[in-house]
């Protein structure tokens, strides 16, 4: 099955701190998100990556900082993700959120098929 993930490297608002960030969009925003029902059927994933503190970890892997979080939201298909972004619920409940941690932008996204190497 060849699905399609929308994966979104997110900068925090202005003036929130990392943590500040992390336990918004862990706490707060994830559980909107999932209670969204007309959005969340549409998935097959949502996952929140929260950058990790390990400064020596990430120095050796040339870590630059620049993004707080990544999410990566997986759907059967293109037309799944249309669809669950068009929802009413969505725009009008989940949507309207976002501007409380996220710095718009200047976040990055794309659209991906994965393809398994390992696993």
């Amino acid at each position: 099955m060849t699905t399609t993930s929308l994966i979104v490297f997110i900068r925090r608002r202005p003036g929130m701190t990392p943590a500040e960030f992390s336990t918004y969009w862990r706490d707060t925003h994830g559980p909107l998100l999932s209670a969204c029902t007309d959005f969340s059927r549409h998935i097959i994933r949502y996952e929140q990556f929260h950058a990790s503190d390990e400064a020596d970890l990430g120095a050796m892997f040339g870590v630059s900082g620049d993004y707080d979080g990544v999410a990566v939201i997986t759907f059967a298909d293109p037309q799944a993700m249309t669809a669950a972004f068009a929802e009413p619920a969505y725009l009008s409940d989940v949507r309207p959120d976002e501007p409380n941690f996220v710095d718009l932008d200047n976040c990055l996204s794309f659209i991906a098929n994965p393809h398994r190497v390992i696993g």
